[in-house]
């Protein structure tokens, strides 16, 4: 079974956000770092990452309580490791993927995500160009209609 990890996108009010904060993050990142992936930046190491890249892990989004998208992880690196600083980045692809919308309440952080909670993707034929509110969304995947 495939490992993922499962985090919110604190302040994305769509997954359009989403993707433009992660581009102009990336261009100022691409342009001083000259690396070829988006990353973000978390305190802890994942202990179980060999898992997650070997398996072909992704990061799931939580945009407004709602888990909309997912992204591939590339890898997974620890940049600084001292008595008072911990950082390691997550690298992700850039082409996000739209899952079947699923309620999911608040968190800090990040947290392994893997069996049946997991949502499936949506099938090409039923991604939307104008994405619905997440409370539309909701109601709607509650129904069973999506």
């Amino acid at each position: 079974m495939t490992l993922h990890l499962i985090k919110l996108a604190v302040g994305a009010e769509s997954v359009k956000h989403l993707k433009e904060r992660q581009a102009l993050r990336y261009k100022s990142y691409n342009t001083n770092y000259g690396k070829s992936n988006f990353r973000i930046l978390t305190r802890n190491m994942p202990r179980r990452g060999e898992e997650i890249i070997n398996k072909g892990g992704s990061i799931f989004w939580v945009v407004k309580g709602q888990i909309l998208v997912r992204q591939k992880i590339v890898s997974i690196e620890l940049l600084k490791k001292t008595v008072n600083e911990r950082k390691c980045a997550i690298y992700l692809d850039a082409s996000f993927i739209p899952v079947y919308p699923k309620r999911f309440r608040p968190f800090q952080g990040w947290r392994y995500f893997e069996g049946v909670a997991v949502p499936t993707d949506l099938p090409s034929t039923k991604t939307l160009n104008n994405e619905p509110s997440p409370k539309m969304v909701a109601e709607l995947s509650d129904l069973g209609l999506i």
